[in-house]
């Protein structure tokens, strides 16, 4: 027995909301990252502050990642998503952290490097909240036996 390939599932099984969702948060991470290297390279922004940055950031971006509850819809046939309770106060932290971003690292690094990290934590936090939204949808996927 042969199953399709995850590619053909992921789009015939996520709600078109969530896939769009996945698809900017995927497409701001990859211009935060391309801003990143140019702040390194023009602004010397030390690699390994950038580097602590991005997984500082990443490690917020899971955690962010459950603001949406995921679950399967028996009647669609999709996995599909909702702000509940728990996800509204983790929406109101994350814009908390977003809205003083800038100065919460500002206690760490001083100087032209701030602006360089705080936007390397911002690229973390998108990569983050890409990566734990896929690993939950796969999760489901599992549970639905439409993956293995």
């Amino acid at each position: 027995m042969s199953y399709p390939k995850r590619h053909t599932i992921s789009q015939k099984n996520i709600s078109k909301k969530l896939r769009r969702r996945l698809q900017i948060y995927f497409f701001i991470s990859i211009i935060l990252f391309i801003v990143v290297c140019y702040e390194i390279i023009v602004h010397l922004v030390p690699f390994s502050f950038a580097l602590i940055g991005i997984v500082v950031g990443t490690a917020i971006g899971f955690i962010a990642a459950r603001m949406f509850h995921l679950s399967w819809n028996h009647d669609a046939q999709e996995i599909v998503s909702r702000l509940d309770l728990f996800g509204i106060g983790i929406l109101i932290l994350y814009v908390i952290f977003a809205i003083f971003r800038t100065k919460i690292i500002g206690h760490f690094v001083h100087g032209s490097s701030v602006g360089g990290i705080s936007l390397s934590t911002a690229n973390g936090v998108m990569i983050g909240r890409v990566l734990g939204t896929r690993g939950r949808i796969i999760k489901i996927l599992r549970e639905q036996k439409l993956l293995h």
